[in-house]
């Protein structure tokens, strides 16, 4: 009876939350059926520009390099706050460097909710996306995550964690301006085995469940990590491995798509046509260095210390969520609806 009862206190909030966000899932994937781009001048800056300006830095210089490329992380010190303020950052960095040496477009590859970040800011900043030729994510949550549910109600929360629950009102309003699909060339690189973005286990094909990671329209190319590696090394007997949120960072499997999106100068997506078996064994792409995988196996126990001595000593901040910007109105997307209706 004890057991009993000890599965049912974890069977009961579990299904709970799984019909809650799948009930909420469907809702906007209706919502989501606006086929509106947002047109128009970027929205104001309300972050001072000298702010914005020392965020960019290039670490290292290659001038050998054939064209420049934004990298964009995920939460943690950086992407706690407001999430609309963080794509303020990215929208600066962007029309810098594209206008850097007169380049006119870059390339952004991103990580967890960076790419969220990336996505909001591709949605709501037309010139901004105008100087965007491919976008390549890794772990993205387009749709949030079913993680930031318990975070918020064991009160471990930041501005941006309540907007990456699945039923927010800044996922609503993603939703609402059809930010459920690729506005550029968009390779996503998830994985059905990762605990920290889900749902993602759902692959293609479903009318109402969505992984969170995938985005829709012809400029997107989902990729999940897992299951192409698991088929290639149960061709060749040997049992797949766990492909984790970090490890999208440096997986080889992973880095041969990464490098195929930015050589294809036709579709600018990626490919997995280069994936072999060796790229498939878990260990890091051969041009890292040595470390780079105890380093980069690290992130995500770093972020939980992080979570657990730090932010949660600090004042919560986003609850209530903080309010949605002028921008992402509804009478704005009735606006957008009549004149692409009058164009028609």
């Amino acid at each position: 009876m004890a057991v009993w009862r000890f599965l049912s206190t974890i069977f009961v909030p579990l299904t709970a939350i799984w019909w809650a966000a799948s009930t909420t899932e469907q809702k906007l994937s209706h919502q989501g059926i606006n086929n509106v781009t947002v047109t128009g001048p970027d929205p104001v800056f309300l972050v001072d520009e000298i702010k914005l300006d020392e965020a960019v830095s290039c670490p290292v210089l290659m001038p050998q390099a054939r064209e420049t490329v934004l990298l964009v992380s995920g939460t943690g010190v950086t992407l706690l706050d407001d999430i609309q303020i963080s794509a303020e950052y990215i929208s600066y960095a962007i029309k810098k460097l594209a206008n850097e040496e007169n380049k006119t477009q870059i390339s952004i590859i991103s990580w967890s909710a960076g790419a969220l970040t990336t996505q909001w800011t591709l949605t709501f900043y037309p010139e901004t996306r105008s100087k965007v030729k491919r976008h390549i994510a890794l772990g993205p949550d387009y749709r949030g995550s079913w993680v930031m549910i318990p975070l918020v109600y064991l009160n471990m929360f930041t501005e941006a964690l309540v907007q990456q629950v699945p039923w927010s009102n800044f996922m609503r309003a993603l939703a609402r301006f059809d930010g459920y699909r690729a506005l550029v060339p968009t390779t996503s690189i998830g994985s059905s085995t990762d605990l920290i973005l889900q749902p993602g286990f759902y692959g293609e094909g479903w009318p109402i469940f969505r992984d969170t990671w995938r985005l829709s329209g012809p400029q997107a190319w989902n990729i999940d990590l897992f299951k192409l590696c698991a088929a290639n090394s149960l061709k060749r007997g040997a049992f797949p491995h766990i492909v984790s949120h970090d490890s999208l960072l440096w997986e080889a499997a992973s880095h041969q798509i990464i490098f195929a999106a930015l050589n294809n100068e036709e579709t600018y997506l990626g490919s997995t046509d280069n994936v072999t078996s060796d790229h498939c064994r878990g260990g890091p792409a051969n041009h890292l260095p040595p470390d780079s995988e105890t380093k980069n196996s690290a992130i995500i126990p770093e972020l939980s210390d992080y979570a657990a001595n730090y932010a949660s000593k600090m004042p919560l901040r986003g609850w209530p969520e903080v309010p949605l910007r002028d921008y992402t109105s509804v009478e704005r997307l009735e606006k957008l609806k009549a004149r692409e209706e009058k164009h028609v």
